[in-house]
């Protein structure tokens, strides 16, 4: 049997420190090469692009793959798929729109753990939607946060974020009229912006960095589309990113940064590196974690997601691909 699980089934079933876990854990299988993942398969459409992301996790026993497709002007859908590695059966199919913002927090907080100070109590988020909240959760699952403030360009998003997430974390959250004010004297900086490839949409700039500030940036996930600039890659002492390859191969921030000369190798550490390789931070160095997102977060995640609705005994089970030719 297949379990169906609906946009409100993945919600009730989402832990974000629990997901922290279930990625760290896949990134960690990553690393000792137990874990099969092609380059995700983009093709263009008439409107947009359809985009496929596979992966089989060998030690967890589960592999999986997202299906999504979207344009500017029609938005994003997004399916998970997640079967037994052994079996081959079809343990879930499921709805992940949520599902995405919150593994792209979660991955947020892995690095986060890594590469900000230990002793982080303030952050800035630049960005009021769903991935803004995710990600500042994911942040406060590994800092003690004490203080927010968060900065978007319509006011009403950005005070009911500051009152909801106030309210959700137990802590003051200031809405401020500027990203810079957004971002000044904290410790770690979160840029989760809707970026959409018209106009000048830098959300971050490099000129904004202080010592010892850790950034994450989520945003700009296709080639024409930016949230911060080359500065930031230049300014940055180390930089971690989910996979190099396709980060420079479809973040259009990264694409900048090779074309401006910004971009360096040697300052790159992947994730599988920065959670199995000790790191020694400097405490007056800036960090930087750029995120296109990996197949590998998603089959965890969505496996993570599918244990705890089975747990609750949410979804609607089908029977589904059960008939074999052979």
């Amino acid at each position: 049997m297949t379990l169906v699980l609906s946009p409100e089934d993945v919600f009730a079933s989402t832990d974000i420190p629990k997901m922290i876990d279930a990625i760290e854990n896949g990134i960690r299988e990553q690393a000792t090469d137990s874990v099969e993942m092609p380059p995700r398969l983009n093709i263009p459409t008439t409107s947009g692009f359809f985009r496929i992301m596979p992966a089989v996790m060998k030690t967890s026993g589960v592999m999986g793959l997202k299906i999504f497709n979207g344009s500017v002007e029609h938005g994003v859908r997004y399916v998970i798929a997640i079967y037994d590695e052994a079996k081959g059966d079809l343990l879930t199919l499921l709805d992940a729109a949520y599902l995405t913002g919150a593994r792209t927090g979660a991955t947020t907080g892995i690095a986060t753990k890594y590469l900000a100070r230990e002793n982080s109590q303030s952050v800035g988020v630049i960005g009021s939607g769903l991935e803004g909240r995710t990600n500042l959760a994911a942040v406060c699952a590994v800092r003690d946060i004490s203080r927010a403030k968060v900065f978007s360009p319509n006011p009403n998003n950005r005070e009911r974020f500051a009152n909801e997430m106030s309210a959700s974390l137990n802590f003051e959250i200031r809405s401020v009229s500027t990203p810079e004010e957004a971002v000044s004297g904290t410790d770690i900086v979160v840029v989760a912006t809707n970026t959409t490839g018209q106009g000048d949409l830098i959300a971050y700039k490099g000129e904004w960095m202080e010592s010892g500030q850790h950034i994450n940036s989520i945003g700009a996930t296709g080639g024409k589309l930016r949230e911060i600039n080359p500065e930031c890659f230049s300014r940055a002492n180390q930089i971690g990113v989910d996979s190099e390859f396709q980060v420079k191969a479809e973040s259009g921030d990264a694409i900048a940064a090779v074309e401006t000369g910004a971009w360096d190798s040697k300052k790159i550490e992947e994730l599988t590196s920065l959670v199995t390789k000790p790191f020694n931070r400097e405490n007056d160095h800036i960090t930087l974690f750029k995120s296109v997102g990996t197949a590998v977060q998603d089959v965890m995640s969505g496996y993570a997601v599918y244990q705890e609705a089975k747990r609750r005994g949410l979804g609607k089970e089908i029977n589904f691909l059960e008939h074999k030719l052979f």
